[in-house]
């Protein structure tokens, strides 16, 4: 698998997640999961190969997605803060140049804050954190893509994900949603 096909499939995986929220939560969760193994790798391990990546992302999504399907409480609260801490982390590479340390640090810093968002109100929370999440994937896809292209396309492609994820998610907002998570 080459970084272009990877960052394809953060792309598509990234929609997904914007649109996706609580309708689906097993889904969502799981490609928290993805991403966070995905990036986590690239992060730590910068010079392994897509296919290595692609196996960690595979396995974390699938162990949390599983464990998505027994409906665990703290789960919603748990993917708000990979979300938004996978977001500190990408910050925190295009600011600081790449240093893992501080991409690190970007993260516990929005994991900290994605777990609040969630835990002060899980139905806008999770719309929140998912379509964040997914805007962050398609930000990291193109990225993956190609580093020619200009700082602000892939930043620009994120928002856009993020609010259209999140405005979709609000708008089809009905009483019957199913896969919503308990927070008690």
């Amino acid at each position: 698998m080459s970084a272009a096909m990877g960052g394809w499939l953060l792309i598509a995986l990234g929609i997904v997640l914007a649109f996706t929220g609580k309708r689906l939560i097993w889904l969502a969760v799981g490609i928290t999961g993805f991403g966070l193994g995905w990036l986590l790798t690239l992060t730590l391990l910068p010079n392994v190969e897509p296919l290595a990546r692609f196996l960690v992302g595979a396995i974390v999504g699938v162990a949390v997605a599983m464990v998505a399907l027994k409906g665990l409480p703290i789960l919603g609260m748990a993917m708000g803060a990979v979300l938004v801490g996978l977001f500190g982390m990408t910050l925190a590479n295009q600011w600081f140049d790449g240093n893992t340390f501080l991409r690190l640090i970007g993260f516990a810093i929005g994991a900290a804050i994605g777990y609040y968002i969630v835990k002060a109100s899980i139905d806008w929370g999770i719309s929140l954190v998912t379509a964040l999440g997914g805007g962050v994937l398609v930000w990291n896809g193109l990225l993956e893509i190609s580093h020619d292209l200009p700082t602000w396309l892939p930043l620009t492609a994120g928002i856009a994900t993020l609010v259209a994820g999140f405005i979709a998610q609000r708008s089809s907002k009905s009483s019957g949603d199913s896969g919503t998570v308990a927070t008690s």
